[in-house]
């Protein structure tokens, strides 16, 4: 019976009829086409496409669609020729074709060019096109001094290498990885604040003859050569060493090699406990304490002075020594900077720090050009997010999601968050180890004719092209990494305003970059007056004005609260709203409430009152404002900013005076990457309110009045997001114990029509406050079956949650004894994603299978699956009629507590005995033979249920019969 997976909380769908498989209903393929297949599986089909060539690495991930409908993230094959989607989507079964895409959109495996253009003939263009209109430019001027030249310490470099399988890695089929990293020391004595680096996902190995990327495999195979991605982050690791701080820049390429193969999330939690297991080596290192690994490739045991000797060979002028490395870190202050997957990877690391009973203290997270595939939420620590417009891999700037979904109080925490906008870079050029001439790199950015991003010669005779060159973007990475660092850890308060929306530009990169800077400030210097995320009385419109609270992109697949944000008949890619891109793993999650305010003229406005009890600003520096044009606008639109005060006194100016990023569109051509619709902020000093009269005590109300602006049209429209007073401030940074939110998997039987089953949603402890996440069950987005979505609350002292799947069936045999389904929990409040943020339901096929697979045992009927996940952590007990059997007896022995209807499986020790099915009561009864072999004295029988997982046991001992005896 092939059960479908549905719309959590929907109607079940009718069983697809047996005349619409194909060829036949005697065979387990139901439906094939030029190089794809669908496979009748339990619970659902499994969908294959064979590709003519090996996808390229990228931090993207692919997915499959049927008739042009999306099934959700695929399973990659190790040489990345296969991809395949679990499905409940019965209409996959009469599809006409399959086709794949990359999360972010389109199908293109093309990659730009792998040499360099001329630098001279960028510059030229850079100059050709920078904007001349004064004001034109959000920035306020440079900072004092430059965060990769206020250093003046001496340092030592030095690459360590414990071997390619020197670590067990969590959450990826069981494998080993390298333990492998460069270290950047400062010379000084004392302990330095400890900053770590973790690349993204990128060839792991490159073909020494060629040239080019080589993946799919690690160790790297003979003729290929491990590419040193952990190396290409030397501007901001010397930088930083220079003034003061410890940075070592970790290696991730054995995840590289096998995370769209073997990890459930394509690698999160792998990648983030990485980083956490590197700091377990560097405080032992710390505190000289021995420090050895296994590298299972050579079979032997390597000491860190060994894996610094090994260093020695990626980077020969490496001295350092294990004592050397002693009482050189101060662990108070650790800070974690990660590119595009590794950019996950280290929020990961931050939430499954919170989850540790006694966490890390991580003070501050920078992600750069992040994926966000599970839309993860970080609490506790200053957070940064720096997005390159020019992104050819991440292309929908999806790491956008982690500013977005942790800000407004979505933790009870007191931390600055921000995101950078980098305009004219691409994703790769921020390592060097990923930038032509070195060994598989190449531009990301495919388009090379592109205007905008392009760096052919047509593109830089375009007038209006952005691109910056390798040299100056990687001099961009380095300076803000830095700079963040030298500010968060060190109090280096002259590099804060590249970070807190002040618009401040490093010297080095202030002639040449467009760096565009929104940022929230801690709840405790920060009133927020509205986030335009909720309908209010406080906000109203008049005349031509209109004002929606909206959600989300069009297209998708369960049914929204709110009405999408995107204009009726849009055309906008995912790559052109990133505030609204869906999530890889929770595409139908709602995202970024904002209001959408239009207009037909310039008589009314949309007005926010300010409630008498948060009149009184006085004690902020400055009001702002979140705001982008719509897609209605061309070029761009205006509108009049006003505050008033209860007296009537009243201070107004054009945002374009203000900052004309916030009424402007983003820089468009022809490609539907770029157009992007971002919220810009603008500032308005409450100096400047004072000076025009206002009662900073009684500030009343904000107004927004239509105006015409470069379009020259009044007729146009622009979102609105988080309104409030606030005066810079980095905040606490405080790390501390939080509940992470899990999914336990579960195994169900088939059925042969509607029902539904069950599965639990759980905190590892309690929470004083509310706490929200959402459930996504993965692998279907339309058809008769929905991707399953359902927001699930946890109240103040609750821990597990029961939520519904409704199923349906049908009575074909399958190939596979049984199907798992994907699951995974997203966006928590008031909680972090545990390290089972994913899991699975398991379909046994129950009526019979194709070809010789042998069915799986029965797994009963599902009971109340939060007391089966809580009984898992509590074994009981197995009655014996006789605890002291001899080898050859049998022995009555009984459990309880199992599902109606599953296998329970007996062993004595490693021995399997056989198996019973538990009764209706759940109790089971079975007679085991004690093996004649079986060694004398002490053993344990087990007998665990195929469905509930259940264990009981009982401690037995096994004696010799007396001499001339009989039992």
């Amino acid at each position: 019976m092939a059960a479908g997976l549905l719309l959590l909380g929907a109607t079940a769908a009718a069983a697809l009829p047996a005349a619409a498989s194909t060829p036949g209903s005697d065979t387990a393929v139901v439906d094939s086409g030029a190089g794809w297949t669908v496979t009748r599986a339990a619970g659902g089909y499994v969908v294959s496409l064979v590709l003519a060539t090996a996808l390229p690495v990228k931090d993207d991930t692919p997915e499959l669609l049927a008739d042009g409908q999306d099934l959700g993230p695929a399973a990659e094959s190790a040489d990345g020729r296969t991809l395949t989607v679990t499905t409940g989507d019965q209409s996959v079964a009469t599809a006409k074709a399959v086709s794949w895409q990359w999360s972010s959109g389109g199908n293109s495996t093309a990659v730009g060019p792998s040499v360099l253009p001329s630098e001279g003939a960028q510059l030229r263009a850079q100059q050709k096109a920078r904007p001349t209109t004064p004001g034109a430019s959000g920035t306020s001027g440079t900072t004092s001094g430059d965060p990769t030249t206020i250093g003046k310490g001496s340092y030592t470099i030095a690459d360590y290498n414990f071997g390619a399988q020197a670590i067990p890695l969590a959450d990826i089929g069981g494998i080993r990885g390298e333990l492998e990293g460069r270290i950047y020391l400062p010379t000084a004595g004392g302990a330095h604040p400890l900053v770590i680096f973790l690349h993204g996902r990128h060839s792991s190995c490159y073909n020494t003859t060629t040239l080019k990327g080589a993946s799919g495999s690690w160790p790297c195979p003979a003729g290929t050569a491990p590419i040193l991605s952990y190396a290409g982050y030397d501007g901001a690791g010397e930088a930083l060493a220079a003034d003061g701080y410890t940075v070592v820049s970790i290696s991730a390429n054995a995840i590289n090699a096998n995370d769209n193969q073997l990890s459930p999330d394509d690698g999160a939690v792998t990648r983030g406990q990485l980083v956490l297991d590197t700091l377990t080596m560097l405080k032992a290192a710390n505190d000289a304490r021995p420090v050895s690994y296994h590298d299972a490739a050579a079979g032997q045991d390597v000491t860190l002075d060994q894996a610094l000797a090994a260093g020695r060979s990626t980077y020969p002028a490496g001295t350092l020594t294990a004592n050397q490395l002693a009482n050189t870190m101060d662990f108070s202050k650790i800070g974690l900077m990660g590119h595009s997957r590794g950019g996950e990877g280290v929020v990961t690391a931050g939430t499954l720090n919170n989850a540790l009973p006694h966490p890390w203290n991580i003070k501050s997270v920078f992600a750069l050009a992040p994926i966000d595939f599970t839309r993860a939420t970080l609490p506790d620590v200053v957070t940064t997010t720096l997005l390159p417009y020019c992104d050819g891999d991440v292309s929908d700037q999806q790491g956008q999601h982690f500013y977005a979904d942790s800000r407004d109080n979505t933790f009870q925490d007191n931390v600055q968050r921000s995101d950078i906008w980098v305009m004219g870079t691409d994703h790769d050029f921020y390592n060097s180890s990923w930038t032509p001439p070195y060994p598989g790199a190449a531009d990301d950015w495919s388009n090379v004719n592109d205007p905008v991003c392009g760096t052919s010669a047509t593109a830089l005779a375009s007038g209006k092209n952005t691109r910056l060159t390798a040299a100056q973007e990687y001099q961009v990475g380095s300076a803000y990494i830095a700079g963040f660092f030298e500010s968060t850890l060190g109090g280096q308060t002259g590099f804060q305003g590249m970070f807190d929306g002040s618009g401040k530009l490093p010297s080095s990169v202030a002639p040449y970059a467009d760096i565009r800077t929104v940022a929230q400030q801690p709840a405790a210097t920060r009133e927020d007056v509205t986030t335009f995320k909720d309908a209010s009385p406080l906000v109203s419109t008049t005349g031509a004005v209109t004002a929606t609270v909206c959600a989300s992109k069009y297209g998708r697949t369960v049914p929204e609260v709110l009405p999408y944000c995107t204009n009726p008949g849009s055309t906008l890619t995912n790559q052109q709203v990133p505030y609204w891109t869906p999530a890889a793993f929770a595409p139908n999650v709602p995202l970024n409430p904002m209001t959408h305010v239009a207009w037909t003229g310039t008589a009314g406005g949309l007005s926010v009152t300010i409630p008498p009890s948060e009149r009184n600003v006085s004690h902020y520096d400055e009001m702002t404002v979140d705001m982008s044009p719509d897609e209605s606008v061309t070029t761009g639109t205006d509108m009049t900013l006003s505050v008033t005060d209860s007296s009537g006194h009243t201070w107004s100016d054009l945002v374009s005076h203000l900052n004309p990023w916030g009424v402007s569109r983003m820089p468009g051509s022809t490609s539907t990457l770029l157009g992007k619709i971002v919220l810009q902020q603008v500032h308005v000093p409450t100096s400047a309110l004072k000076q025009a009269g206002l009662n900073l005590t009684r500030v009343s109300k904000v107004t927004f009045t239509p105006a015409a602006g470069a379009d020259g049209t009044t007729t146009a429209g622009a979102y609105l997001s988080d309104l409030g007073f606030d005066s810079k401030d980095l905040g606490t940074a405080r790390v501390r114990v939080r509940p992470t939110v899990n999914v336990a998997s579960t195994t169900v039987e088939e059925g042969s029509g509607p029902g539904t089953d069950h599965v639990a949603v759980y905190l590892s402890q309690p929470s004083a406050s509310d706490v929200t996440a959402y459930l996504t069950v993965i692998g279907s987005a339309t058809g008769k079956v929905g991707l399953g979505m359902q927001e699930v609350t946890f109240q103040p002292g609750t821990t597990c949650q029961a939520v519904a799947i409704p199923v349906t069936g049908d009575s074909l045999p399958g190939t596979a004894p049984t199907t798992s389904y994907k699951i995974a929990v997203s966006e928590p409040t008031d909680a972090v994603l545990g390290s089972h943020d994913f899991g699975t339901v398991t379909v046994r096929e129950d009526d019979g299978l194709t070809g010789t697979a042998v069915p799986a045992p029965p797994v009963g009927v599902q009971g109340d699956v939060c007391a089966e996940h809580d009984a898992l952590s509590h074994p009981g007990r197995l009655t014996v009629s006789d605890a002291t059997p001899v080898p050859g007896e049998t022995v009555s022995v009984r459990g309880s507590g199992y599902r109606a209807g599953e296998s329970v499986a007996f062993a004595l020790d490693s021995s399997a005995l056989g198996s019973a099915i538990a009764g209706s009561d759940g109790t089971v009864e079975f007679q085991a033979v004690i093996p004649a072999d079986q060694p004398y004295g002490t053993a344990v029988l087990t007998a665990v249920g195929a469905g509930s997982a259940r264990t009981t046991t009982a401690d037995i001992g096994v004696g010799r019969v007396p001499n001339g005896g009989t039992r």
